[in-house]
């Protein structure tokens, strides 16, 4: 019978340690526990204090480090200084002949055909007739009139037009079979556009 009464008086709690966790404020009559937080949430939080503080002072303040938006900017200006030494090089391997060469090549301009339904159709329709660019079927071209400034045309774009630089886009090898294609259209004449740049021959 004690041990009986002894463990009925461990289960009741004790009301002064009750009291002394309840906080003092109330809420529609309820008041609440005060409950620490846990010691791991709290060295979190104070380690992800720590590391903002130790971040705005490397990359903001002290200038240690590079932001991502400072390192894509050096990449880019590191891209763009270069862009007369690929463009050399490129002009080294691409001629008036080596597209002449590429265009007798079935392997080549079909990967150039592959590539034009897949990026050049939205302008200038699916056969080259021309919709927002010109019509590349006729004995028109804007820009230049060998297949070299056709070549130039397609690596560089053509700036305030909806013409994008392709050579920053594909490789060189996609560039050249993509100018293969097109020179091949030149004299089908096939309805579309009206014709736009300077009368041209077609390419023998």
């Amino acid at each position: 019978m004690t041990s009986q009464v002894a463990s009925a008086e461990r289960d009741v709690p004790d009301e002064s340690t009750e009291e002394a966790r309840l906080l003092t404020h109330a809420y529609d009559g309820i008041r609440e526990f005060d409950n620490p937080l846990p010691g791991w949430w709290s060295t979190i939080f104070a380690g992800s204090i720590a590391f903002a503080a130790a971040y705005g002072f490397y990359f903001h303040i002290a200038n240690w480090g590079k932001t991502p938006e400072q390192t894509y900017a050096s990449a880019l200006g590191e891209y763009e200084g270069k862009r007369d030494v690929r463009e050399r090089a490129e002009a080294a391997n691409v001629s008036e002949q080596t597209i002449a060469n590429a265009a007798s090549d079935p392997n080549i301009t079909a990967r150039g055909a592959a590539l034009f339904a897949q990026r050049c159709v939205s302008c200038h329709a699916d056969k080259g007739q021309g919709l927002i660019g010109p019509n590349l079927t006729d004995l028109h071209q804007i820009h230049g009139e060998t297949r070299m400034h056709l070549y130039a045309t397609i690596s560089k774009g053509v700036p305030t037009t909806a013409m994008l630089a392709w050579g920053e886009q594909l490789p060189q090898t996609d560039v050249l079979a993509l100018a293969a294609f097109v020179t091949g259209l030149r004299g089908q004449n096939l309805t579309g556009k009206e014709p736009q740049g300077a009368a041209v021959e077609k390419f023998r």
